[in-house]
């Protein structure tokens, strides 16, 4: 719908019974919608809003994933060292299995190793 430069806006018709037929002309005093820093803020907000979701939606994954990795990282690392005998307590067993020391003794050096 076209109008003439500087016409303004178009004219709504009133529907119902009670119009009578007019038409409501709303005009706006100035260039400006007289609410626009009301909309431009709350667009602002909406926008921060989007990107804070967007942010938050497509970097979960990556961090997820990052701390995955760390944390199977750290668990494998701690595996492979608790799977790894000492090498102290394994002379020791050795000793006691030849007969070099007597129960008591292998006993109390495995306190001392922590072992036991």
């Amino acid at each position: 719908m076209a109008h003439a430069t500087g016409a303004g806006p178009p004219a709504v018709p009133l529907l119902g019974p009670w119009t009578d037929g007019r038409v409501w002309e709303w005009q706006w005093q100035g260039d400006l919608q007289p609410l626009w820093w009301v909309i431009g803020a709350g667009g602002l907000g909406i926008l921060i809003v989007i990107l804070a979701l967007w942010a938050l939606v497509s970097l979960a994954p990556v961090v997820l994933a990052l701390v995955g990795a760390a944390l199977g990282i750290r668990w494998l690392a701690g595996a492979t060292r608790r799977s790894r005998p000492d090498r102290a307590v394994q002379i020791l067993r050795e000793r006691y299995a030849r007969g070099e020391i007597g129960k008591d003794e292998f006993d109390a050096k495995l306190r001392d190793l922590g072992e036991g």
